[in-house]
């Protein structure tokens, strides 16, 4: 097979890397692969890139990648969404070391509670993966991998600290040690803003600044032990975050959260070709919505899942044969009463990569089987051809489908108990193209979604229409000269709801992002510019959500080896801008940090 090196990278991702060939990745097909082999439009933040950016969340971090755009309802911490080629957020399946988190109440996870430093990288697979994942995964996956141990066989803490406007303070601390044998990481991270006023109406209570603070704990640990490599992973972040309603100005609201998760793997070299992975894993969505000024209202929404997977890699030759089942129990435990609030999947799966010199072929297929809804199938099929040394066609064909959320079906007055699951089928093409110091990457795709259930704003209540169309090309492309690296993103959409022809809510037809960083040897420096197009609020496409262009700044000084300080200015020109109807964004923040990390 020709190896697409450098540039392959560098368009699967928003960065390019030093050494990129050694960059594996193993959401796209639950077998670990350098990123020049997959087939899958993928997107790897790495953390020399985490470091970069420095992002003050994993939102931050996710929108300036290829084909994601953010929604929130105001400042930090407040409810977001995370549109993965104008698929809904509940569409993107999100895996913490391979755990699926999230609320099944929501059907997505509240990503703005992760913090970087907690990460190693996040890699993003854009399209239907559910011949894989099953359920969730029309849009793409999302998996965030914390920080594991460092290999060095000695002790390296971390230290960092950061001040910024809004009375904004981060602190986190850290501890890694380990080498060939075994390895952990402990991390302990606080962030607590005085926020912006959320909500654009000032009506009663409303006028003020709504607080978010966040605390979260990280451990990941593993060992050799004989064939099997064992590994262990724990994250739990907690948060509080004052908001306000346009439904109760006179309140003093506010949230407590929790996103727990847990799992245990081994991977068993049971013959030379053969591997077996096993885990076992839990999860916790916890949210508990009080007001300051009537203690005793209160509401809570917490969502268990237990889970298990047993995977066989077959190694034959040039081929890899992977065959594995899966099981997870969701369970929700509220103050709102749920006509239903269990339901259990069983799942099988089955996956055949083929290499063929020049061509490449990986076909997979899943039979889940829903406790509420039965069997659905699904499947997806990729071929690759080298065209030349430095061009590569990809072809690709695949299924998908969503289970409704126990809030699309129970929640009083909201949801509808005869919603069916949500279906998909997608169709893309992609040519990527590099040389050894630029590279780019063009794919076409459409997208197709029976069933789509989306919230009308006219009803206060949930919709299911017939067919959703989702029509888009994505850009990514990179330049690296001399001491400057330069990446930018192009996507257009055409997400249309086909009984009406009108566009899908809050879906930017257009959204690019462009950056530009030098690194020399004690400091860096760069800039980013990300911009959308307009959208709509509502589905008659009558309100209107104007197109926007954000500045950033960032810098860095290193003093020594070990100790640097670091400079952020997001939102530069203090813009004002809207991606849910009625809720302020955040204007100009800034960060001033310090680092101590012996290298």
């Amino acid at each position: 097979m020709k190896k697409l090196t450098l540039a392959t990278l560098a368009l699967a991702c928003a960065t390019a890397q030093a050494n990129p060939i050694e960059t594996t990745i193993v959401t796209a097909t639950r077998t670990q692969q350098t990123i020049d082999t997959t087939l899958a439009p993928v997107t790897v933040i790495d953390r020399e890139e985490i470091e970069r950016s420095q992002a003050r969340d994993v939102l931050e971090l996710l929108s300036t990648t290829t084909s994601v755009t953010i929604t929130r309802n105001g400042g930090a911490g407040a409810a977001s969404s995370v549109l993965v080629r104008g698929n809904a957020s509940s569409h993107t399946l999100v895996l913490i070391d391979g755990q699926r988190v999230g609320s099944a109440t929501l059907g997505t996870t509240n990503l703005s509670m992760l913090e970087p430093e907690q990460i190693e990288r996040i890699e993003i697979v854009r399209g239907p993966r559910s011949s894989l994942y099953g359920s969730d995964a029309i849009g793409g996956v999302i998996q965030i991998f914390t920080r594991k141990g460092s290999l060095n066989g000695g002790i390296s803490p971390l230290v960092k600290a950061g001040y910024g406007n809004k009375n904004t303070s981060k602190a986190v601390v850290g501890l890694s040690a380990g080498d060939d044998a075994a390895y952990a990481n402990l991390m302990v991270t606080h962030f607590d803003t005085q926020g912006i006023d959320n909500l654009e109406s000032d009506a009663g209570l409303n006028g003020d600044d709504d607080a978010y603070r966040t605390s979260g704990l990280s451990l990941r640990s593993g060992a050799k032990v004989g064939i099997a490599d064992l590994g262990l992973s724990y994250q739990r972040t907690e948060s509080e975050n004052e908001y306000d309603s346009a439904f109760s100005p006179n309140a003093l609201l506010y949230s407590h959260s929790v996103i727990e998760s847990v799992s245990a793997e081994a991977n068993l070299q049971l013959l030379e070709n053969w591997v077996s992975t096993l885990r076992l894993g839990k999860s916790k969505d916890d949210s508990l919505n009080l007001n300051d000024l009537n203690p005793a209202t209160r509401t809570s929404f917490t969502t268990r899942r237990d889970s298990a997977l047993w995977q066989n890699d077959l190694h034959l030759g040039d081929h890899i044969v992977s065959v594995g089942g899966e099981y997870y129990d969701e369970f929700v435990d509220s103050t709102t009463n749920y006509t239903e609030d269990e339901r259990i999947n069983k799942a099988g799966f089955a996956q055949l990569q083929s290499d063929f010199g020049a061509h490449d072929l990986a076909v997979g297929a899943r039979h889940e089987d829903n406790e509420q809804f039965g069997a659905f199938k699904t499947w997806t099929a990729s071929y690759g051809v080298d065209l030349s040394e430095s061009t590569r066609l990809i072809l690709s064909k695949g299924t998908g489908f969503k289970a409704p959320t126990f809030n699309q079906l129970y929640f009083p007055g909201f949801g509808n108990p005869n919603f069916v699951p949500e279906e998909s089928e997608n169709t893309e093409v992609e040519v990527r193209y590099h040389r050894d110091s630029y590279g780019l990457s063009l794919a076409a795709f459409e997208n197709d979604v029976e069933n789509l259930i989306q919230y009308n704003p006219a009803t206060f209540t949930t919709d299911q229409i017939s067919k959703a169309e989702i029509r888009g090309a994505e850009l990514t492309s990179f330049v690296r000269v001399n001491e400057w690296l330069l990446n930018a993103n192009l996507t257009v959409l055409r997400p249309l709801d086909k009984a009406t022809d009108n566009d899908i809510r809050r879906r930017a037809r257009r959204s690019a992002t462009i950056s530009a960083d030098r690194q020399l040897e004690r400091y860096s420096y760069g800039i980013q510019v990300r911009a959308q197009g307009r959208s709509y609020e509502d589905a008659a496409n009558n309100q209107d959500l104007s197109g926007f262009a954000l500045v950033d700044l960032r810098g860095s000084y290193q003093f020594t080896s070990s100790v640097w300080v670091q400079l952020s200015l997001k939102n530069l020109f203090d813009r004002n801008y809207e991606t849910a109807r009625g809720f302020n964004n955040e204007g100009l923040t800034s960060m001033l940090t310090l680092v101590y990390e012996p290298k």
